[in-house]
């Protein structure tokens, strides 16, 4: 069984709740991601992003991260199928 990220509780969360704009809920998911496991995360980026070093994480731009990385880097976060939709629609990039 594939192991999921738990993103259903984060849209929870009263940080979460005062984002207004798919930007700062972008940062909120990229931030969550990083938390989790910042060795897994920048492996991730890597490939998303080949040739381009990661920056610290507070420089990452999320209008940067398009559709094509998201897709990229969620599975490799562990992200279901069903999670990673439901986080491409909260940060303005659906499928």
């Amino acid at each position: 069984m594939q192991q999921r990220l738990g993103s259903s509780t984060w849209w929870e969360e009263a940080e979460y709740k005062q984002l207004e704009t798919a930007n700062l809920r972008a940062l909120f998911v990229l931030d969550k991601l990083i938390k989790r496991d910042i060795a897994k995360f920048q492996a991730a980026w890597t490939v998303a992003f080949p040739g381009r070093l990661m920056c610290e994480p507070s420089q990452i731009q999320p209008d940067a991260v398009t559709r094509g990385p998201w897709l990229v880097i969620l599975p490799r976060m562990g992200a279901t199928r069903d999670e990673t939709t439901d986080i491409l629609e909260r940060v303005g990039r659906r499928w």
